[in-house]
């Protein structure tokens, strides 16, 4: 019995790390997509999209441009969040633990969620764009 109790939690284990790395890689694979078209003039509210360094300004345009019409906020972009979250947290205590300098995969993890918002953000923007374009043609 107890051998059968080890297996189950270690299995758990391997299969929740294996839904994390299988998320991070489409997070990955997402944020690696050459997707923003720089040459597009009808992104102009918002020309200097990629210059944003924060994920919290990221979310705040994301929220202004895009809003949800359910009352649920995006679902795409709730893992992400939390993700960064739990980053942030590690990266501060990381930073108790160890100098500023030793821990810095919190940062570059953080870094990719800004720039994930980023890509979904101007993806979503031009797919609008899109439905404006197809709209004024009829």
């Amino acid at each position: 019995m107890l051998i059968a109790a080890f297996i189950l939690v270690i299995s758990t284990a391997a299969l929740l790390q294996f839904a994390m790395f299988a998320w991070r890689a489409s997070l990955l694979r997402a944020v690696s997509e050459q997707y923003v078209n720089e040459a597009n003039a009808s992104l102009q509210p918002y020309p200097n999209l990629l210059s944003f360094s924060s994920f919290q300004e990221v979310m705040a345009v994301y929220r202004e441009l895009c809003p949800e019409l359910q009352s649920a906020p995006a679902a795409n972009l709730r893992p992400v969040s939390i993700y960064y979250t739990a980053m942030g947290f590690l990266s501060r205590l990381g930073a108790s633990i160890m100098p500023a300098e030793g821990f810095s995969w919190p940062h570059r993890e953080m870094a990719l969620c800004t720039q994930y918002a980023t890509v979904r953000l101007s993806q979503r923007l031009e797919r609008n764009i899109n439905v404006v374009n197809q709209a004024r043609s009829y």
